[in-house]
């Protein structure tokens, strides 16, 4: 396995962009090295990926509608827990028997729900989700249905809603999980369901470390609730208690929560284990031969960034800093002050950042945890560039990107760095810093635009230049491996064919 934050978008091809999405989220919250509810705040060693990605997709087997379906939970050593649904009853479907089951008119009950006991084949009716309960201060994120957080907090946990439409039968949704510090059956207005809450080593942030499943088997939906660990579980299982699913059109449901069916589930994480078993980009992609990198730029060249563009950029100027003042605190969101903040002492002076010396668990008998800390000088990485028109019309809305990857020598090869490396006899994994410092995406720069402010340059006359400044804090003991990735495709955990071919710029201090 080498998959990698950054191929998301190939790692799930067929999903539809929200769910994606919420699969990129729940990844990257489940793992949790350097992720918030921002958008920007992704990062991910690799390897902490290899043990900690919990969400495995199991095909599980569609049985016949002959009886009602339940949730099943089953323990995988003390960490691990597998989810299924299973008949009640004696018996057991074949796959054959399950292959022949049809998706159309199912006959009504005496309450005039769809009969998940009868023979006959069934129709999955469109829904829309609905909650009756939300904790004081959380309120919904406006035109994006099936979110929820706190109003002092907006974007940042809470809880998102999707679902999961059993159209290859209801009793074919099966998962595995690992890392699972606490977990709990649950039954919501008398359907199956369960808690699970995962281990996270980062408890001063706020993640998705919470998740619910509830299994809707006469609708023949399971419902699928995140949850950030700034809700708590109290909260979390009150909301499950107060979600119905109601009939709508097929409008509403697209609109009140993300919707997949579950075969396009399947066939996108079939892909992304094929991808992932055989050598391929995602392996390739953290280790390429010396000659790839023939294309390396050196502070103050002047290149392009592809033929597509009317423009070309130079890293102007490179500053190692030991404060903070070249920024500009009013272009600063609230988190990055508060980070910030605590990263300088009041003169904006950096001071030594937190290390976490982390051994990975299996998540099924033992858990990740983080072995020792130590303080780790900081530094402030200040880069100047120069984006100039090179055509003779104007440009609007340049999209502009800036990744730092630290990169190292292998032999006959380069490879990504993916932070300090244990020696022979460390009793640890990984090295991992806390706060800003675990940034590799442009967590500041200083020209804004766009629909929505925010990387885009607004306008570049013909033959104009405009000054970009980007910023990020890094330890100092990663100096020597710093390369500037522009290429607008972005990347910070691995090599790109993109990136290549536009060539990074060698920083190294």
């Amino acid at each position: 396995m080498g998959m990698q934050l950054e191929n998301i978008k190939e790692e799930f091809p067929v999903m539809p962009e929200e769910m994606r999405a919420m699969v990129k989220r729940e990844v990257e919250k489940q793992v949790k090295t350097a992720s918030s509810a921002g958008a920007r705040k992704k990062g991910m060693p690799r390897k902490y990926f290899l043990v900690a990605f919990a969400a495995v997709m199991v095909m599980g087997m569609t049985v016949f509608a002959g009886s009602l379906y339940r949730m099943r939970t089953k323990d995988n050593g003390k960490y691990g827990v597998d989810i299924s649904v299973e008949r009640d009853g004696e018996g057991t479907a074949d796959a054959e028997g399950a292959q022949n089951e049809g998706i159309s008119g199912n006959p009504k009950d005496q309450d005039g729900q769809q009969d998940p006991a009868s023979q006959e084949p069934y129709v999955i009716e469109p829904v829309k989700v609905t909650l009756s309960y939300l904790p004081e201060g959380m309120v919904q994120i406006e035109d994006d249905y099936g979110k929820y957080c706190y109003a002092d907090a907006m974007y940042q946990g809470g809880v998102s809603v999707c679902l999961y439409r059993m159209d290859t039968g209801s009793g074919s949704f099966a998962m595995q999980f690992t890392g699972v510090a606490d977990r709990q059956e649950l039954s919501i207005n008398g359907n199956d369901g369960i808690y699970l809450r995962f281990s996270d080593i980062y408890d001063d942030e706020i993640i998705f470390n919470q998740r619910v499943y509830v299994m809707y088997p006469y609708q023949h939906y399971v419902l699928k609730m995140f949850a950030g660990s700034n809700v708590t579980k109290e909260d979390v299982i009150a909301i499950a208690e107060g979600i119905e699913l109601t009939p709508a059109t097929e409008e509403e449901c697209a609109k009140y929560a993300s919707v997949m069916n579950w075969s396009e589930y399947v066939r996108s994480m079939e892909e992304v284990e094929s991808a992932q078993s055989e050598p391929g980009p995602f392996d390739e992609a953290l280790q390429v031969p010396k000659d790839r990198m023939n294309h390396t730029h050196a502070v103050g060249e002047t290149f392009s960034l592809g033929a597509d563009k009317d423009y070309s950029v130079r890293v102007a100027e490179v500053q190692v800093l030991d404060n903070i003042r070249a920024l500009n605190w009013d272009l600063l969101d609230s988190d990055e002050k508060k980070e910030l903040s605590e990263a300088t002492d009041a003169d904006g002076n950096l001071l030594p950042g937190t290390m976490d010396y982390v051994k990975y668990g299996d998540g099924v008998d033992t858990l990740t945890e983080v072995v020792r800390q130590e303080q780790a000088a900081q530094k402030l990485v200040y880069i100047t560039l120069e984006y100039t028109n090179t055509s003779d019309t104007c440009l609007t809305d340049v999209l502009f990107v800036g990744n730092l990857l630290r990169i190292v020598e292998d032999g006959d090869n380069v490879r990504i760095r993916e932070g300090k490396e244990p020696g022979e006899g460390d009793q640890w994994d990984a090295a991992q810093m806390r706060g800003v410092a675990r940034y590799r995406e442009m967590f500041y720069y200083d020209v804004h635009g766009g629909e929505r402010g925010n990387n885009y340059i607004p306008a570049i006359e013909p033959g104009e230049t405009v000054t970009v400044h980007l910023a990020w804090v890094v330890p100092e003991e990663e100096l020597p491996y710093l390369y500037l990735n522009l290429d607008t495709e972005g990347g910070a955990y691995s090599f790109s064919d993109s990136a290549l071919t536009t060539g990074y710029v060698d920083i190294r201090q």
